[in-house]
């Protein structure tokens, strides 16, 4: 799943940025280890693959319609959007506010969509940043 130079993006609807914070955190333990975060649990997301300094959200207080308006504020943001524009419907589902991005990580989509009573989360897909 590591692979350098890889973006994998996930969009959804939660709440409130404390929510989606929760979400994509690691919990450390009293004694300095660190678990799994629901969203990697979620999404069966080895922790070993995962370095949490590449890891992007971004939560809008409305709806968002398009993938542009999205993720427009993210780290390159113009090549991961023009990248996405080529392979899939920019124009998102409804009630989309929020994603989430993991740099350096080719995920393989083995669950692509998660319905929780507080959120909901899909794969969209992986693309090159660089």
């Amino acid at each position: 799943m590591e692979k350098q130079g890889h973006v994998s993006l996930w969009i959804g609807e939660i709440q409130t940025e404390e929510e989606l914070t929760d979400y994509v955190e690691l919990v450390y333990t009293e004694e300095g280890e660190f678990l799994p975060s629901p969203f990697l649990s979620d999404f069966d997301i080895d922790i070993d693959d995962f370095d949490e300094d590449f890891l992007e959200k971004v939560l809008h207080e409305n709806r968002v319609e398009n993938l542009t308006d999205l993720i427009q504020s993210c780290s390159y943001d113009h090549a991961v959007i023009l990248r996405f524009k080529s392979t899939m419907e920019t124009t998102l589902p409804k009630n989309i506010n929020a994603a989430i991005l993991l740099y350096n990580i080719q995920y393989d989509g083995r669950k692509d969509e998660i319905i929780n009573n507080g959120y909901t989360f899909k794969f969209v897909g992986s693309v090159p940043y660089i």
